[in-house]
């Protein structure tokens, strides 16, 4: 249900104007047909101030009060109250203060009177009577109203308790205004004369249709042409055309962005296929003298014992060059597959013995789970983890640190280093190409073949961590 929906205007007293034009008249007009109806409730606004003081019903009562009185002596009372022992502050600003500390300390009977003399409300912040109570609960009904109407036991809603105990404080300064109107809880109050006229929005809101007007709740910071009490009242616009505008503005707006999306999503998918054929030729043509290059080497393996010692070294190079090339070829082939489905796996029979492989020619701590075997994609996840560990050489600060563990099925391996990369320097370093001190093409690599790999990988830190998590069990990746 749309809550405070309409509103009405109480400044002027007016005959009703069916055809009125402008927004006082139409006030005026909505005002005389409520004055008109029956009321939820009518209260005498005297008697109410009589019977309900500003003291007693201000928000700002229940707070403590030392803006009233001198803060050294307050203090001073304060800790005299404690002892019930002097010295006691001598000022006539403090002396309902002092009579009621020195009554509760001698247990003296205060007549009903005092409390009305003494404002009411202690320095404490809440009523003299609620704290007198404490001491004296006996005196409970004659007591009663001196408290303060939020220390009174909850009224029902239809109440003049009931709705001044539900009032919010911004509510209780425009009643304790006297405001021509003003709504609280849904219900429209409306001044006339000295008197109080409440109306429910069963009530106040066809009328105000009626008349074309309807009000929102008054902003401190917003603008307001008529203002009354809490609320802020203006014409209702009937027509929408405003409204089909901006929609229809809005809908070409989003159909545009929308369309501008696909058109690059389109461009750039073109230009990756493109780029992703290049490859896959320039892999395919590559494959031709890789091989030639292993049948030589195969030639000079055959006749490894007439070689000249001086070209042991060497040969052994080659014979490791040309046997990466072999394994780079053929890895392409997942990598570059058209439907980028996840990595085939081979079985690992010692997860800790290639990794110490892999470590050799880094200087690194390892800190292994107990071995185990592991079904992974050798080449690729050998290629990442030498990615980490040769950046964290390069460029991290010793001593570097790889760890492993093995969780729900899944590989961990975690490369840490004493730098000061966090997760948020991770959207930076993953971008291929601009990234500082070179990391940017090697980590895309990575975390782009972690992701086929059905896993994920992370940055955290500081220390900067590198956290690899794949599946190793052979029922968890494709072939």
């Amino acid at each position: 249900m749309k809550k405070y929906v309409l509103l009405l205007s109480l400044l002027l007293l007016g005959p009703k104007a069916a055809l009125a034009e402008n927004l006082p008249e139409r006030l005026s007009a909505v005002r005389a047909e409520l004055l008109a109806s029956e009321p939820v409730a009518t209260y005498d606004f005297r008697q109410l101030q009589s019977q309900y003081p500003d003291a007693l019903i201000l928000h700002e009562s229940l707070l403590p009060q030392s803006a009233d009185y001198p803060l050294k002596s307050l203090q001073r009372l304060y800790k005299s109250s404690l002892s019930c022992k002097g010295p006691w502050p001598v000022t006539p600003l403090l002396t309902q203060p002092l009579v009621f500390t020195r009554a509760i300390c001698n247990n003296t009977v205060l007549p009903i009177g005092w409390f009305t003399r003494a404002g009411y409300i202690h320095p404490g912040g809440g009523s003299y009577a609620q704290r007198y109570l404490q001491k004296h609960p006996d005196m409970l009904e004659k007591l009663h109203p001196f408290l303060h109407i939020q220390e009174r036991e909850l009224a029902p809603t239809n109440t003049i308790l009931g709705r001044l105990q539900r009032m919010s404080s911004e509510e209780i300064q425009v009643y304790i205004a006297g405001a021509e109107a003003f709504v609280s809880n849904g219900e429209l109050w409306i001044r006339n004369g000295n008197e109080y006229h409440i109306y429910s929005q069963v009530v106040w809101a066809p009328i105000m249709g009626k008349f074309d007007v309807n009000f929102t709740r008054l902003n401190q910071t917003g603008f307001c042409t008529l203002k009354s009490g809490n609320i802020c009242w203006e014409e209702e616009d009937k027509s929408h055309l405003t409204l089909y505008l901006l929609v229809g503005l809005l809908v070409i707006n989003v159909g545009l962005l929308f369309g501008w999306g696909f058109y690059r999503w389109r461009i750039r998918r073109r230009a990756m296929q493109e780029r992703m054929l290049v490859l896959q030729i320039l892999t395919h043509e590559l494959r031709t003298p890789i091989a030639s290059l292993a049948m030589t080497v195969e030639g000079f393996r055959r006749n490894f014992d007439a070689l000249p010692e001086t070209l042991y070294d060497e040969f052994r190079r080659l014979t490791e060059d040309s046997r990466r090339l072999r394994q780079l070829a053929e890895a392409s082939k997942d990598y570059l597959q058209a439907n980028q489905q996840e990595l085939s796996v081979q079985p690992l029979e010692s997860f800790n013995e290639w990794v110490e492989y892999l470590s050799e020619p880094y200087e690194v701590n390892l800190e292994l789970a107990e071995d185990r075997p592991v079904d992974v994609n050798i080449y690729w996840l050998g290629t990442c983890i030498d990615n980490l560990l040769s950046n964290a050489n390069k460029y991290g600060v010793k001593p570097v640190t790889l760890t492993s563990s093995f969780n729900n099925g899944k590989l961990i391996v975690s490369v840490s280093d004493n730098g000061q990369l966090g997760s948020k320097d991770w959207a930076r370093l993953r971008k291929p190409f601009v990234s500082e001190r070179g990391l940017g093409l090697g980590l895309t690599i990575v975390e782009s073949m972690i992701r086929r790999m059905g896993g994920r990988m992370k940055l955290i830190g500081p220390p900067t961590t590198f956290i690899l998590e794949i599946p190793c069990e052979s029922n968890s990746a494709s072939g």
